[in-house]
């Protein structure tokens, strides 16, 4: 398991360079973005908790979201990686318990995250908690395939696209990721 230690050493570093380490392969610089949006993330579950979706599911689905921020946000863009991720969360959950055939709100999502609510002690301590379990459940309860499948799923391909670059059936990616969500949902 990641030592806090290792991730406390990337903290002064920006979204962005964060963002450029962990497509250079540094696993330890997604764990520090993770550590840094989980509120955000939190946040944004507790907006839709009246979606008819359970919110442990939709801290998933925003995790998944951050997921596929970090490997598609665009330095060149107009948007900061805050604000990208932000939306890249949003709309994850909203397409999950639109998938999910519930209806939304919209008008009950809050714009107003705080910048760092991790650096209160008592918010450091419960997201540092959850972040670790997250990670060593996706360590541990996922096979070698179904972590594949969640990678190439994350960085926004489709189906297809997973299929086609694994060599197997669209219905065995989209069994995996079935697995996945089953996997990491957070029981009680």
């Amino acid at each position: 398991m990641l030592e806090v230690r290792e991730i406390e050493e990337l903290v002064n570093l920006s979204d962005s360079e964060l963002t450029g380490l962990f497509r250079q392969g540094n696993q330890k610089a997604f764990h520090q973005l993770a550590f840094r949006y989980m509120f955000v993330i939190k946040k944004r579950a507790y907006d839709l908790q009246n979606s008819g979706m359970d919110t442990d599911d939709l801290i998933q689905e925003g995790f998944l979201g951050l997921y596929s921020a970090v490997n598609t946000y665009n330095e060149n863009g107009k948007a900061s990686f805050r604000t990208y991720a932000s939306i890249c969360i949003r709309n994850r959950m909203i397409s999950a318990v639109r998938t999910a055939g519930r209806t939304i709100c919209t008008e009950e999502l809050s714009e107003d995250i705080p910048v760092r609510p991790e650096t209160e002690p008592e918010n450091a301590f419960i997201i540092k908690e959850d972040f670790a379990r997250l990670m060593k459940r996706m360590e541990t309860s996922l096979s070698k395939s179904e972590k594949k499948v969640l990678s190439l799923y994350l960085e926004g391909k489709s189906y297809d696209e997973i299929a086609a670059e694994l060599n197997k059936s669209r219905k065995f990616c989209d069994n995996a990721m079935q697995r996945v969500r089953k996997k990491l949902a957070v029981r009680n």
